[in-house]
């Protein structure tokens, strides 16, 4: 029977080659999108969760409203945790991290010394209990208790361990870090797992970074948010009962400016993977909207897919009516037939799915993890979920795709079928132009959303962002006393090709903003406070990256601070003119200097937030990068002196560099790969649409076959046949866009909102989304039309 069966499969599919190509290739599309979209998605909500403690952790952030608009960050002053363990009730335990942007390790292993420069995010700050709060397991030491509470203690990956000292045990070594603190090796940790926002190698002792600056654990007013504070709630205690105690908290702590505008607020460690409000130390903020919308395009795939299957398979219902009048005039039943056909459609699907797991496990290494910056496992045997996952898309796919198909197929009356009719009705052909429309109203929304999302792209790359992006490359200064900055000053100089070059804290855009408190003095006594951004430049800083002057002038040269230059919206928030401006008292960090220029407005970080008051001023001590005008046509020989001159400043650290304009793309990296694979996907969907709009006019041909012939015999012509088969399918896009249209203008409205400065969704846009489907349409049409036009009448007549 069995036998029987397979045989008779066989003969089915090799007699139908295009349908059963079609309908494999079809799903295959639609299944591999899910499934990777699965596997995103999985991966992504996998992060962090092998916490045993996860449920009682959270992040202190803290919350700035300021003129109404709400800012918040994830920083808080080193010296507040332990007033936090002191004065909040209800917390079990309460640790702190600080992170190192950058290091330079030195290890002496049996070779001699070898040097190391570990770059942004290895190093960091921890106390003892950080281990005690989070999982992470020890190979060798001991991490808690007394062990990490000394100073000058380091423990080190599994990883760092064997490269600092290779082929030997790093336990109770010592490594140098910067080339001034000696760091003694007292455990050895397993490497940061893939799925943690904790990519850690290097853990030193918190007691070293407070005996080195004490001055930081005593200051109130400085935040950043490389100073991180957890904690963990006693048991019963909500995040709510501990946030209604830092009001009072800031009360006490803060000055008045301060506790006016400031509040902090616990934020489950369950969402530090997700909060799009706080930054993490893996600089990898994943938003449940872009994961749901993941989802809901993997669901859509393969439901279009599903609905070409069924159109493909009604196709062929007239093809195969024989078939079924033969088998029930030979004694099958209905349920018979259905299960034929059903066992079909598993078969396809079966075979789709095998293909679309090869596909996908290739996919996964060569585009997949290098595209969404995450390793992927793909091992269906060992991962039960992805197990589950793929035997519920097989039964769901083969039910939802094949029992309208088998149902219809299986109803032909034999004396019908048998004289080459079929069990297709008027409701049957409605349902099929519904199943049609569908597709194309997911197409459409699909290709609305690509549309908008690449135009906000261009948009991104393209706006003014007030000062000049063309041919300026940054360099991260690695070494920045007053030696190394005179040897780059007196070297870079006599480069041909170098327009011009600036010493700065952060060029004008960049990922890291400083933010504090400023005071304009309208006299000795009167000030007016507002909090802005500030810029540590030299006096090359204007020209080198083309800000614009409105009044007074540039800073002088100086190594120290003695004079402000402000942008137009710091004077905004204090009702000031620009030249009514120049030599106002203003101070910040609590040096007062006098405004001396006012640059015109420029955008400090991306552009979905305002521009926000700017103070720039000199301070050689704070110099992090240098800025380079280059010569396009010298940029090369450019590249290659500042090269030269890196190693003789830093022998042991890595040249790079990197171009303004390059620096912009980068930070729109979420963005940009969120309209790839809407693109992407809306590719897939519309050709998937196409191979169901392309059955159901088969469909049609296969039905209206006799009808075109005698039209033909009678004098109709091909373009008169061709006409009133497109005319249908044309009413049929247009329809589906008039209901996709809105619903994809309100989403992506909605994800537009997120940007301060954005599109808007005009005409142009509505008239590429229908235009773009009604041409893809006719494509589809025009070819198979042409086909059942020409067909010779002959053929389809002479049963008659």
């Amino acid at each position: 029977m069995l036998k029987n069966y397979l045989n008779v499969l066989r003969r089915n599919f090799a007699r139908n080659k295009a349908f059963t190509l079609i309908n494999i290739l079809g799903l295959t599309m639609g299944i591999t999108c899910s499934l990777i979209m699965f596997l995103v998605v999985k991966q992504e909500f996998s992060f962090n969760r092998y916490h045993s403690n996860l449920d009682s952790l959270y992040r202190i952030g803290h919350r700035d409203v300021v003129d109404g608009r709400e800012y918040t960050q994830g920083g808080l002053p080193l010296v507040m945790p332990p007033s936090i363990k002191e004065e909040i009730v209800g917390l079990k335990d309460i640790t702190l991290v600080a992170h190192e942007a950058y290091g330079l390790i030195s290890a002496t292993d049996n070779t001699g010394k070898v040097n190391h420069y570990e770059e942004d995010p290895e190093l960091v700050y921890v106390e003892p209990n950080f281990f005690r709060m989070f999982d992470w397991k020890v190979l060798e030491g001991v991490v808690e208790g007394e062990a990490l509470a000394e100073p000058n203690v380091v423990a080190l990956s599994k990883t760092l361990a064997e490269k600092y000292f290779p082929g030997e045990s790093a336990m109770g070594k010592t490594i140098r870090l910067n080339k001034t603190l000696d760091l003694k090796v007292i455990a050895i940790l397993e490497d940061a797992r893939k799925d943690s926002d904790f990519p850690f190698g290097i853990f030193i002792s918190m007691e070293t970074k407070r005996t080195q600056n004490p001055d930081d654990f005593n200051e109130w007013g400085s935040i950043s948010s490389d100073n991180v504070a957890f904690v963990q709630l006693e048991n019963n205690v909500t995040p709510e009962q501990i946030d209604a105690q830092f009001p009072d908290f800031v009360e006490k702590h803060w000055n008045k400016d301060r506790r006016e505008q400031t509040t902090f607020l616990l934020t489950p460690m369950t969402e530090y993977h997700f909060d799009e409000r706080f930054s993490n130390f893996s600089q990898r903020i994943i938003p449940k909207t872009m994961l749901i919308t993941y989802i809901i395009i993997g669901a859509f795939l393969i439901v279009t897919a599903c609905v070409n299957f069924i159109n493909m398979s009604t196709a062929m219902s007239v093809k195969r009516s024989k078939e079924v009048g033969m088998r029930k005039v030979l004694g099958s039943d209905r349920k018979q037939l259905v299960m034929r056909f059903l066992g079909e459609t598993f078969v396809i699907t079966l075979i789709a799915t095998l293909l679309s797991m090869a596909i996908t496990e290739r996919l996964l290494p060569m585009v997949i993890n290098d595209f969404m910056g995450i390793e992927i496992p793909f091992s269906p045997i060992s991962d039960p979920a992805l197990l589950l996952y793929l035997l519920g898309v097989l039964v769901t796919v083969s039910l939802f795709a094949g029992l309208y198909p088998a149902f219809v197929l299986s109803s032909a009356k034999p004396i019908t079928a048998l004289k080459g009719g079929s069990a297709q009705t008027k409701g049957g052909m409605g349902f099929r132009r519904f199943l049609v429309f569908f597709q194309f109203f997911i197409c459409q929304v699909l290709i609305f959303g690509t549309v908008v999302a690449v135009t906000q792209m261009n948009y991104f790359l393209n706006v003014d962002m007030g000062y000049d992006q063309e041919w300026i490359l940054n360099i991260g200064l690695a070494k920045r006393d007053k030696q190394a900055l005179d040897l780059w000053d007196s070297e870079i100089q006599n480069i041909p090709g170098v327009n011009n070059y600036s010493f700065n804290y952060r060029p004008p855009f960049s990922g890291s903003i400083s933010a504090t408190d400023a005071y304009v003095y309208s006299n000795d006594t009167t000030r007016d406070a507002l909090t802005t951004h500030v810029k540590m430049a030299d006096a090359n800083y204007l020209e080198t990256y083309g800000l614009t002057l409105l009044a007074g002038k540039w800073l002088n040269d100086s190594d120290t601070t003695n004079q402000y230059v402000v942008n137009e919206t710091f004077l905004k928030k204090v009702g000031l003119e620009p030249e009514e401006a120049i030599f106002k008292t203003i101070q910040v960090w609590g040096k007062k200097a006098p405004i001396v220029g006012v640059v015109k407005d420029y955008h400090v970080s991306t552009l979905s937030q305002a521009i926000e008051p700017v103070t720039m001023f000199n301070d050689a001590r704070s110099y992090r990068t240098l800025g380079v005008r280059v010569n396009p046509a010298n940029a090369e020989s450019v590249v290659a002196a500042l090269e030269e001159i890196w190693y003789q400043v830093n022998e042991e650290y890595e040249f790079s560099y990197q171009y303004v304009d390059d620096q912009l793309v980068d930070y729109y990296e979420m963005e940009q790969k969120m309209s790839q694979m809407l693109t992407v996907f809306a590719g897939i969907a519309i050709f998937i649409g196409c191979l169901g709009l392309y059955g159901l006019v088969s469909f049609m041909a296969n039905q209206k076959a006799k009808e075109i012939g005698i039209r033909k015999v009678l004098g109709a012509s091909v373009a008169n046949i061709m006409q009133k088969f497109s005319l249908e399918f044309i009413l049929l896009v247009g329809v589906a866009f008039l209901l996709a249209a809105p619903l994809a203008y309100y989403f992506m409205n909605v994800w537009l909102n997120q940007y301060e400065y954005r599109i808007s969704i005009g005409p142009v846009v509505f008239a590429v989304s229908i235009l773009a489907s009604l041409i893809i349409a006719m494509l589809t049409t025009g070819y198979r039309s042409m086909r059942a036009a020409t067909a010779n009448p002959v053929q389809s007549l002479r049963d008659e």
